[in-house]
């Protein structure tokens, strides 16, 4: 986030309304503000677990895009394929 310059004010949980595939108000992520606020939904539909790591990353990559492009156009696709390649790039194993 350095990189871009960003700054996410606050990363939360978004509570599962809907059902993820089925229900029309099912969002998987939400950034309010161009950052000041992203929610990613975290848990499953029925509250007894989790949702996967990597799918959790996806929405965190889609929504740190929305930090600079609003439309899901072209342009916000690569910023979101780029954002995935430069954390999958990071080594998570050192601190700097």
């Amino acid at each position: 986030m350095a990189k871009h310059r960003w700054n996410v004010g606050c990363l939360a949980e978004l509570y599962p309304e809907g059902k993820v595939g089925e229900t029309d108000v099912c969002v998987m992520g939400l950034n309010q503000n161009k950052g000041q606020k992203i929610l990613l939904r975290i848990r499953t539909d029925d509250l007894k677990g989790f949702r996967k790591m990597l799918s959790i990353r996806k929405v965190l990559f889609h929504e740190l895009a929305h930090n600079v492009h609003s439309e899901h156009d072209e342009q916000f696709f690569q910023l979101m394929r780029q954002i995935e390649r430069e954390c999958n790039d990071l080594d998570w194993t050192r601190s700097q």
